[in-house]
């Protein structure tokens, strides 16, 4: 116990050493002052429990960090004593004692300033004199009435958080509290609040969500909801939150920072949840003063905590729902413009691709009867050869070996026909194949500069120049039949030679891409010349 009566006043033993400390006094100082100034009320009896109103003894530990305190002088326990170890137990197991000392010290302080007129008793919950399964840290009475507060400053809510104990330790408290007739009120360290604003969304422990409440402006909120959030406008919010939970179910949770005396209140709905917490969607929030977050309000039932009346929160928050709503169909219309458009664009290219592969297959129809009409010519030519030599063997005479005649006749052939030494006779089979290489190239060419290539709308200028430019650069850089490609070296390259782009170098690569796997295809097709291809970003 940390307090007993004193001359009908309570005294306070480890504020007291508190403030003994704050003056800079050591342990053994401490003690020396309290032997000194108190040890003998202490013997006369003079200090008597707050509960039973039994004497008590002052007990001063000698060990840094323990507390000074009063137990009976026979021994014996009472309410006021059990409830008292109960407190330290769940405080040195489930708190951060040192946060919490001060925070209660801070609750006090504003509790007595801003009930004083209302003529209130505050009480540290372990003077109950009442044993407690679970003790609050404050328990505020009302003159003339049955009616009880339970205050609670909690530091540390991730306990247990693996095995859910400190969730299960909370759940069971407030039971308690309704059961004893207790009205809870309980605040959670500010260094606990996990909310992005630009989300709009926050997270509860599961140990949160008991110490949360549901006041009059939450049904407020409910009723709000279910009448302006429905149909279309309900299916957007669900999609937009991800939401889970098929109603709204708005609560509320205070956030405390002591040193700064401030308290934060989030209104919120759930809209997912696991083993370990929930997620929220932030309604409103309100900071203002612990001071007056703590007054009592004008129906002198409950603390303010909050502005009293939300109604243009509510309006806030469902024209801000209503424009998102409005933001996020405008976009979609876009996407689906935009995917559209791309649809268009890609179906003309396969029909561009399509007549030109209709086209090349007629080339090669053409390009099979110039073959063959080499090839016939090639039969002619070697049809009259042999007429050649079959009349030039009809001339031998029977008498003169087949060898020497042919020898004969072959140096005649060779010496008689000047003409023929001075400037010897193409064949016909030689003209039609460089007539036809010729053909080929300049086809080649025609195909290269004119065939629809994907994404060519991304270079400015006619197509024949920037394409005139990337063969350009292919025939510097092209080595035998292999290629090695460097998109980045080709887009340098067309810069260098006034080719200018209407969208970024990324984009641009995909269109030269095509365009020099286009060339290798048709290079391999047309003149049935392989190249190793290497195309590099």
């Amino acid at each position: 116990m940390d307090s007993a009566y004193l001359h009908n006043s309570v005294f306070n033993i480890e504020l007291k050493r508190r403030e003994l400390e704050q003056q800079h006094l050591n342990r053994q100082e401490s003690v020396r002052w309290f032997e000194t100034n108190y040890r003998v009320f202490s013997k006369k009896s003079a200090f008597t429990c707050l509960c039973c109103n039994k004497p008590v003894n002052m007990n001063l530990t000698k060990d840094e960090g323990r507390p000074f305190y009063f137990r009976h002088n026979d021994e014996s326990e009472c309410s006021y004593s059990e409830n008292t170890r109960t407190y330290d137990k769940h405080v040195s197991k489930l708190e951060d004692k040192s946060k919490k000392d001060i925070g209660l010290t801070i609750f006090r302080e504003i509790l007595e300033g801003e009930l004083k007129l209302f003529d209130v008793e505050i009480e540290r919950g372990y003077h109950y004199k009442k044993k407690l399964s679970f003790i609050p840290d404050f328990i505020i009475k009302f003159p003339n009435s049955e009616e009880r507060w339970a205050i609670d400053y909690f530091t540390a809510i991730d306990q247990g958080l693996t095995s859910g104990s400190y969730a299960r330790h909370l759940s069971k408290r407030m039971k308690t509290y309704k059961e004893e007739g207790f009205k809870p009120f309980s605040f959670v360290d500010y260094s606990w609040l996990s909310y992005i604003e630009e989300t709009n969304k926050g997270t509860l422990l599961t140990a949160e969500t008991y110490i949360t409440s549901k006041t009059h402006e939450d049904y407020q909120w409910d009723t709000f909801l279910d009448r302006n959030v429905k149909g279309g406008l309900l299916d957007f919010f669900t999609q937009f939150t991800g939401s889970t939970f098929k109603e709204f179910n708005s609560r509320n949770i205070a956030y405390v920072d002591v040193f700064n005396r401030v308290c934060t209140i989030f209104r919120f709905i759930p809209i997912g949840q696991n083993d370990r917490n929930i997620t929220f969607y932030k309604l409103s929030s309100s900071e203002i003063p612990l001071a007056r977050a703590l007054a009592m309000n004008a129906d002198h039932n409950h603390f303010v905590l909050s502005n009293e009346n939300e109604d243009e929160f509510r309006n806030d928050f469902l024209k801000v729902l209503i424009e998102k709503k409005q933001k996020f169909e405008l976009e979609q219309q876009r996407l689906r413009e935009e995917q559209e458009r791309i649809r268009v664009e890609e179906e003309r290219i396969k029909q561009e691709e399509e007549m030109q592969r209709a086209r090349l297959r007629v080339e090669a129809v053409k390009m099979q009867k110039l073959r063959q009409k080499a090839k016939e010519l090639d039969d002619e030519q070697v049809e009259r050869e042999m007429q050649e030599r079959a009349k030039r063997a009809a001339l031998r005479p029977i008498e003169v070996h087949p060898e020497y005649w042919n020898q004969r006749s072959q140096k005649y052939y060779k010496y008689s026909n000047y003409i023929y030494q001075q400037n010897p006779p193409v064949t016909i089979n030689k003209k039609t194949e460089d007539n036809i290489d010729k053909k080929k190239k300049e086809k080649v060419r025609d195909l290269l500069l004119s065939q629809p290539i994907s994404g060519e709308l991304y270079i400015d200028g006619d197509k024949k120049a920037w394409r005139t430019v990337i063969l350009k650069w292919i025939k510097e850089n092209q080595s035998d039949d292999s290629l090695v490609v460097s998109l980045q070296k080709v887009i340098s390259y067309m810069k260098s030679e006034g080719i200018s782009f209407n969208q970024n170098d990324k984009l641009v690569k995909y269109t030269i891409k095509n365009f020099i796997e286009f060339y290798e295809k048709t290079i391999k097709a047309e003149l049935k010349k392989k190249i190793e291809l290497s195309i590099q970003e």
